[in-house]
């Protein structure tokens, strides 16, 4: 049983749902833990235990934690949670079976999932809960506009159904974070094919993976959200929910996908040139280097998009964090023109054992139209990000050959009284997103030809804990500084500010 008292009646509005939630999930993880452990030696018996012999062939040794094992490195002399290149856990809802009618519910990785006699029809039903909560810290009153304070939201609400036969797959997720409003609280609704070798086709509303950092999982990021500028090359032609057609395909050592994408769904993008927008997602990488202390990854990603509506087009980028998504230090303004906007950039990750080092630089290209009485030229903007991260103990990130990605940690099931805490990650983050472009370029008459958006630099560093499979919290201190923004009221000559978030995150 758990209780959670509170006491203190003053306590602020944003830290009383977030105590909540963390101690029904702490409750939550703590009976899997109970469960896994009471199960132990029933379950294992039909569990894939590793193999002596075959891990000595390999070079690793093996510990019963008593919830499952740690694989280490033979050369360790001992194998716990601070040295495990691999945590293989018991599942605890492995014999959590229920008839109802002609189906069979179980519970695979705590999602409930109806199936048929005959496994060609499977129902499941999954969510994902993200609670942000941040401040700034000190007072940030510049310009007359006000960006100090704090504040907390569910940045994710989402439920995902998930209905397949044989090959085909229906996937519908309703979303109600808050950032979802506009979207008529809709994620994705699609269609995809599965028939094909390591291959996946989809039609619908989805979000098309534009890149390294947009092809991870919201619930797998090192940090709580993206870069600026992963954020301005998905927003061309990817994001979600857009209307695409294309397909993914992974081999030994490649991955490659395209799609072709239309508008997204959403007031927001019912104006200007993303209405009536056709586009298209490029991605292709390789695995040149796959040992068990070390992983290369290489890539290039590209998006286009073309025949937008009127011709306007304009850029912003927040400050790493959604906590305060209207409050932009740099953008654009709208321009005119804009015939077609694109972006190309190449993508490198590199693990040493526990340690994950990835980057990605990206330049988007507006191509515009000159009118007859105005020049007006291509604008060119740049962004990049270098980040990294070190698993303190648990199982490391380790590579994901369908989306040629990084999975997150694995760690053991939170149990302190067995000595089990699950796994830890330190991440930090570097990153620049430069909308400045021909600042010094002057019309004949004198009229200004260039944009300055500004150039903003972050620096982003915190943990995060994994208790469970189905609960993550993540803490994170960010410094940010701008330079200057024309007609930006947020930052007219340039402004700095620091702040600290966190996330709580539930889901099965």
């Amino acid at each position: 049983m758990c209780i959670n008292k509170i006491n203190d009646s003053k306590i602020n509005s944003f830290i009383l749902p977030y105590s909540i939630v963390f101690s029904v999930a702490v409750c939550f993880t703590s009976a899997s833990s109970a469960s896994s452990i009471v199960s132990t030696k029933i379950v294992t018996q039909s569990e894939q235990i590793p193999d002596d012999k075959q891990l000595a062939q390999l070079g690793e040794q093996k510990t019963d934690f008593g919830q499952g094992w740690y694989i280490c490195a033979k050369a360790e002399k001992t194998c716990t949670m601070w040295n495990a290149i691999k945590v293989i856990n018991v599942d605890p809802y492995k014999n959590i079976k229920y008839h109802v009618g002609g189906l069979n519910l179980t519970f695979p990785k705590g999602r409930p999932t109806l199936a048929s006699q005959n496994k060609r029809l499977k129902i499941s039903l999954g969510m994902i809960i993200n609670y942000d909560i941040g401040g700034f810290i000190g007072p940030d009153n510049k310009y007359g506009q006000d960006v100090s304070g704090s504040r907390g939201y569910i940045r994710r609400g989402r439920f995902s159904l998930g209905v397949q036969y044989d090959d085909f797959l229906l996937t519908i997720s309703p979303e109600f974070g808050e950032f979802f409003r506009d979207t008529y609280n809709l994620y994705e609704a699609n269609l995809a094919y599965k028939g094909f070798k390591n291959t996946i086709i989809t039609i619908g509303l989805f979000q098309p993976r534009s890149s390294m950092q947009d092809a991870e999982s919201s619930t797998g990021y090192e940090f709580m959200e993206r870069p600026a500028i992963i954020d301005v090359v998905r927003n061309i032609a990817g994001g979600e929910p857009r209307l695409a057609f294309g397909a993914q395909h992974f081999g030994n050592g490649y991955m490659i996908s395209a799609y072709v994408t239309g508008q997204r769904l959403g007031k927001p993008f019912q104006q200007n040139f993303q209405n009536n927008q056709i586009g298209g997602v490029f991605r292709a990488a390789v695995h040149p280097l796959a040992t068990r202390d070390f992983d290369l990854h290489l890539g290039l990603s590209s998006s286009f998009a073309l025949h937008g509506d009127n011709k306007k087009y304009g850029i912003s980028a927040r400050q790493d964090a959604q906590l305060w998504l209207s409050k932009q230090y740099i953008r654009t303004g709208t321009l005119s023109g804009v015939d077609n906007v694109w972006s190309i950039g190449p993508e490198v990750g590199f693990r040493w054992k526990r340690a994950v080092v990835q980057s990605e630089f990206y330049n988007v290209r507006l191509g515009r139209n000159s009118s007859y009485n105005e020049y007006r030229p291509n604008f060119n903007f740049k962004g990049w990000y270098i980040s990294s991260s070190y698993t303190l103990f648990g199982q490391p990130r380790s590579y994901n050959k369908a989306r040629a990605i990084f999975n997150p940690p694995t760690g053991s099931y939170f149990n302190p009284a067995a000595g089990q805490w699950g796994a830890l990650e330190w991440d930090a983050r570097f990153s620049q997103m430069d909308l400045d472009d021909r600042v010094h370029s002057y019309s004949p008459t004198g009229k200004f030809q260039g944009v300055q958006g500004g150039k903003q630099t972050m620096i982003t560093t915190g943990f995060n804990w994994y208790p469970s499979s189905h609960m993550r919290i993540m803490l994170e201190y960010h410094r940010v500084h701008a330079t200057g923004s024309k007609g930006n009221r947020y930052n007219l000559f340039g402004r700095t500010s620091n702040f600290i978030t966190s996330r709580l995150q539930f889901t099965f």
